[in-house]
């Protein structure tokens, strides 16, 4: 910082000094020298000032960032890929399943930590029996020219990960040789301090005045999207509206408190997975703790 004065204080005597001799000179052409001299010595105080400015916001935010992560311990959030594929006797795939799952590791919260990936592990089998048994007698019955594999698959999306909050989307798919395959996702939101899934009780001020205030943003974003989905909502889905907030349809991002419509509530699969977020700055019903 002593060194930026010290170029400061050199460019302005230069100026000063520039200026002198322009005006004790006589020359014409001097006053433009002059001019030109204090105008660039303007400049450089500016730029000095700006690269100041910029420099102090940058530290202001890399020290934030280092007080959030000291208090949270450092956050790894790993996804981990797996492909399973099952067989019939022929050595035909009758069943692949795919599984994309997360490994959390905190530093300062091991316990959270370990209390988190084991919720999730839970959560999914490895593979369903039912769907592979019935992959199998499908096989059986359509025999390898008219066979089309089953699938499935299970994909978590990091949302959110800092001191208060780690959030997921998860994305579960099937195939069984329908029209099309059909999938559904969910929110899942975690306490980093703990490794507590929270709950709506957990983050709203008040979980029936939220949940009114949720479902009358829905109505408002539907319908400003009706030209956008023409056609594409279900007749009558205004009232389907209060059917769309449950424990597994919300998740806390970086933007906001979003919500999952899946298909089928109030729009057909062809209009797939819908998401609305509501600003931090609008969701008065959040508690402060969980806002950004």
């Amino acid at each position: 910082m002593k060194r930026n004065v010290y170029a400061a204080v050199a460019v302005i005597l230069g100026t000063m000094m520039l200026g002198a001799c322009g005006t004790g000179n006589g020359n014409g052409n001097a006053e433009g020298v002059s001019k030109e001299g204090e105008n660039q010595g303007g400049q450089k105080l500016e730029d000095e000032a700006a690269k100041e400015q910029e420099l102090a916001e940058e530290q202001g935010v890399a020290g934030q960032q280092t007080e959030e992560a000291e208090a949270a311990g450092n956050i790894y959030v790993e996804m981990e890929e797996s492909v399973m594929e099952f067989k019939a006797e022929d050595g035909t795939v009758v069943l692949k399943v795919d599984r994309t799952m997360p490994v959390i590791t905190i530093s300062a919260h091991e316990e959270s930590a370990a209390a988190m990936n084991e919720y999730m592990n839970n959560m999914f089998p490895e593979y369903d029996e039912e769907m592979l048994e019935t992959a199998k007698e499908a096989y059986a019955d359509l025999g390898i020219e008219n066979w089309h594999e089953f699938a499935s698959g299970t994909a978590f999306l990091s949302e959110r990960t800092d001191s208060e909050v780690i959030s997921f989307t998860i994305t579960s798919y099937w195939d069984m040789g329908g029209a099309h395959p059909n999938s559904v996702r969910s929110g899942l939101n975690f306490r980093t301090a703990d490794g507590k899934r929270l709950t709506l009780e957990d983050v709203t001020m008040d979980k029936e005045a939220a949940t009114a205030a949720i479902n009358e943003f829905l109505l408002a974003e539907t319908k400003k999207k009706e030209e956008e989905y023409e056609g594409m909502f279900f007749e009558g889905y205004e009232e389907s509206i209060a059917d769309i907030l449950t424990e597994d349809s919300w998740y806390l991002g970086e933007d906001g408190f979003h919500i999952i419509v899946n298909e089928y509530i109030i729009s057909p699969h062809a209009a797939g997975i819908l998401d609305f977020a509501v600003p931090y700055a609008e969701a008065g019903f959040l508690k402060e703790e969980f806002r950004k």
